[in-house]
């Protein structure tokens, strides 16, 4: 068995490859058959929702070959700001089926293959686009996680194969859910990663989806497929499991959650105004910390709206209360205007909560409504130090002699 690192390593190199190394497209014997290779969520973060791939095998011509759309280059220069642009080239790759099952393999993710009734044209006109596309431009795409992903690419260059029309039963899914809804399950074991991608997903995210809709999830194109026929007569032909991992234990979440840390500065904040005045830098120091991190995660948000290319990212309605300008809080002494500003900023995060959290993912992030009052909790602490009048209370005005603005 390869070593993890290394089944990776090579089948990312191998989608490298320049083009003239690629096969020629040949004849396929009618022996060739057409597979979806479904493959488990991982542990990592970029494995939490599995990975879905084409292979097409030819006993009779010695081809077996694995066709994968979620490939990528890390030597792109400024990756990572591409990546959160939305302005990052995926490509088509090509690897043997034994090269992929290694790398799999070595992540012990299990991967499911369903063999998919095509006709023997359909499968070499299958064949002859995918290495067509190999040798071309057309390879590359803008990657997109809900509309234009690995599993988009691959339910649409399979439907336009096909000679004669499938017909694809939609009544074994719920109506009406959402992207968010549908990404719940796989987040729910990376409580951060599940907090920063529903931070980050704006109005598009709680729009109801249609059936078409769903099948940018590698399992929900499983299914589709499963529960798809033509003529009456099943379009999988046989469904088996290549490679079958051991059941992971699942890990206790610990304190390291979201809600642990929410909850524990909660706490710490409320204490900290609960000492004498002398020890008020203390709890500026916590609730300034808060505001800082509010800020920057608002200032994220207003980014991504502005200059990502991720549709999911606009019209965030969490900038609501995750407003940018809280930074001005964190780095300035009390002033005057902290009153009508902090009394602004709570009627927006009301408005914002009973939005956001409330009525659209009350259920799938609760860990959301700790930071809610969390931050609630730091408004109306800065509120008070500014009563009707003007006048800065004790606390405040220790504040505004010991740190400086």
């Amino acid at each position: 068995m390869l070593p993890r690192s290394l089944a990776w390593v090579l089948l990312c190199l191998i989608g490298c490859i320049p083009m003239p190394l690629a096969a020629r497209s040949q004849a396929l014997s009618p022996a060739a058959t057409v597979s979806l290779v479904t493959c488990a969520p991982g542990t990592e973060t970029y494995a939490l929702f599995g990975h879905s791939a084409l292979r097409i095998a030819d006993p009779l011509q010695g081809l077996d070959r694995v066709y994968n759309y979620g490939t990528f280059d890390f030597r792109t220069p400024n990756f990572y700001g591409r990546f959160l642009r939305g302005d990052l080239s995926y490509f088509l790759s090509v690897t043997s089926f034994a090269t992929f099952y290694a790398a799999y393999q070595a992540e012990q993710r299990p991967l499911t293959e369903q063999v998919l009734a095509l006709q023997p044209a359909e499968t070499q006109r299958l064949y002859a686009t995918l290495e067509a596309t190999l040798a071309s431009p057309a390879r590359f795409y803008r990657y997109q996680f809900f509309d234009n992903n690995c599993t988009t690419r691959l339910y649409e260059v399979l439907t336009r194969s096909l000679t004669s029309p499938v017909q694809l039963d939609s009544t074994y899914v719920p109506a009406g859910q959402t992207c968010r809804q549908l990404l719940a399950p796989y987040l729910a074991p990376a409580p951060w990663v599940r907090l920063g991608m529903n931070l980050g997903l704006g109005w598009p995210a709680d729009r109801p989806t249609s059936f078409r809709q769903r099948l940018f999830l590698p399992t929900e194109l499983s299914q589709a497929w499963a529960h798809t026929t033509r003529q009456q007569r099943p379009f999988v032909t046989r469904t088996w499991s290549l490679f079958a991992a051991p059941a992971r234990p699942q890990q206790p979440l610990g304190w390291g959650t979201p809600r642990w840390v929410f909850s524990s500065l909660a706490i710490l904040l409320a204490l900290a105004t609960c000492l004498p005045a002398r020890y008020a830098q203390l709890a500026a120091v916590l609730g300034r910390g808060v505001l800082a991190t509010v800020g920057m995660t608002g200032c994220l948000l207003v980014g991504l709206h502005l200059f990502s290319l991720h549709t999911p990212a606009h019209y965030n309605y969490q900038l609501l209360w995750l407003l940018p300008t809280h930074l001005g809080l964190a780095i300035s002494s009390p002033r005057r205007w902290w009153r009508p500003y902090t009394t602004g900023a709570i009627g927006l995060l009301v408005v914002g909560s009973l939005l956001g959290y409330w009525l659209y993912y009350a259920h799938l992030l609760p860990d959301i409504g700790w930071l809610l009052g969390l931050l609630l909790g730091q408004l109306l602490l800065l509120r008070r130090q500014y009563p009707v009048g003007g006048r800065l209370n004790t606390r405040a005005r220790l504040l505004a002699a010991k740190i400086p603005g």
